[in-house]
């Protein structure tokens, strides 16, 4: 018997690494197109160009954005409702038992494929979630050794692993909010799942994958910096609850114009390539950006104006029909408010700009922990990680208290659904009862 009990959980290990895996392969194929097209057109976008009255516009860019928004256009008029589905749908199907619409699915990450690739300002993060959760979803009857929640939540953490190299960060997401408890049993299957996913794009990509090319040393562990961490991380929540406000407000405001769904893409395009040779920053997801921020290449009101243009680019995007991540566009602007701070101390530019990037990315996921651990996993350098956690602890309560726990909560909320556990709504409940006046 008890042999039988091992045999069964080690099973459940080894089906578990099948499935990251698999969902690995299907990343990199994912991956393998998205990043073919944004060669293109970032090599030309700075090379490409023709000028109209001393603005210079790049063809290359505006066919690759004409033809994205059209045949996004398309495919966003044949979603039901029309709406694009995403992580929340997933961490929905977790809390209910029950498998995500596949078909909606694969449609949606064609579309995110379509809109990532066409420049417009959005990520990956959160359709490689729902990606995974999708490929795990349509395999689940292979896998019926491990509960319907973990081969969801193990399939979302494969996609983040193998995309962005961060296996700990994937593992601990899942946990904190696709499955939003953390219990030994469904742990293991899901870091396995993770590994899975990891390997398979250490294998095809190598390990050398980097997001973020973070230079110099760490501010030291001192009062000032402690006090630094703190600004950061409060202006981070204010400009992350802007954020999120917008990203979930914006389809209903767009909703009320009556633009067909078909046109609606194209009106983000056009809006983007009009302001390119401006803001070429703002095209795509942006982290070569990122990188330049970093390394001290922009100045002090370009660094302003980017944080607040990219929220409004990517909330705009969203909102026209473009499907896409959240957490890029997050480290995006937190990068360049956090290096505006170093700007400000005289720094390189690269001290506190990773403090903003995890602060900020943090309160649009609504996941704090998995935040900072990815953001650290993309640079490979965790020597910022005790005033990173300062920062993103306080991002995150302004944020929640502003506008809730993240963006997917959020749009949640709107369809009236909620995640909050039976536990919470208790307290809540207690909580009432207890403040109540006697005569109740």
């Amino acid at each position: 018997m008890l042999l039988k009990r091992v045999a069964t959980q080690v099973m459940r290990l080894f089906l578990a690494l099948a499935l990251g895996n698999i969902i690995g392969l299907a990343t990199f194929a994912f991956f393998a197109v998205v990043s073919y097209a944004l060669k293109v057109w970032e090599l030309e976008i700075a090379t490409d160009f023709v000028s109209f009255s001393n603005i210079t516009y790049s063809p290359t860019l505006a066919i690759f954005m004409l033809g994205g928004s059209l045949l996004a256009g398309f495919i966003y008029s044949r979603l039901e409702g029309p709406r694009s589905h995403g992580p929340a749908d997933l961490m929905v199907c977790i809390k209910k038992d029950e498998l995500p619409d596949v078909k909606a699915g694969f449609i949606t990450s064609l579309l995110t494929m379509v809109s990532v690739s066409s420049g417009s300002s959005v990520g990956m993060f959160g359709p490689i979630i729902h990606y995974g959760g999708c490929i795990a979803a349509s395999l689940e009857k292979f896998f019926k050794v491990l509960t319907r929640g973990v081969v969801l939540a193990a399939g979302g953490a494969a996609g983040i692993a193998a995309l962005f190299s961060a296996p700990i960060a994937a593992s601990i997401f899942a946990h904190e909010m696709l499955l939003r408890r953390f219990r030994s049993t469904e742990s293991l299957p899901v870091i396995m799942a993770a590994l899975g996913g990891y390997f398979s794009a250490v294998m095809l990509l190598g390990d050398d994958r980097r997001f973020l090319s973070v230079i110099g040393d760490p501010p030291p562990l001192e009062p000032f910096s402690l006090g630094m961490a703190i600004l950061v991380g409060i202006f981070s929540g204010v400009l992350s609850s802007l954020y999120v406000y917008l990203v979930g407000a914006g389809p209903g405001w767009v909703k009320k114009t009556n633009i067909p769904p078909f046109f609606r893409p194209l009106v983000a395009a056009t809006i983007l390539f009009a302001i390119s040779p401006f803001f070429p920053q703002l095209i795509g997801p942006g982290m070569t950006a990122v990188n330049m921020a970093l390394a001290g290449e922009f100045t002090l009101y370009l660094l302003l104006a980017l944080a607040f243009l990219k929220v409004l680019a990517t909330a705009f995007c969203r909102s026209f029909g473009f499907h896409g991540g959240i957490l890029l566009p997050a480290c995006f602007f937190g990068a360049m408010l956090g290096s505006a701070f170093d700007l400000i101390l005289g720094g390189g530019g690269h001290l506190y700009a990773i403090l903003g990037a995890a602060a900020c990315t943090g309160s649009a996921i609504g996941a704090p922990i998995a935040a900072v651990v990815i953001l650290f996993e993309m640079s490979g350098d965790y020597r910022f990680i005790i005033l990173a956690l300062v920062s993103v602890s306080l991002s995150c309560q302004i944020s929640r208290t502003l506008v809730g726990r993240s963006t997917w909560d959020r749009g949640l909320a709107v369809r009236g659904i909620s995640l909050e556990d039976d536990t919470e709504r208790q307290l809540k409940l207690k909580e009432i009862i207890r403040n109540k006046p006697p005569n109740f």
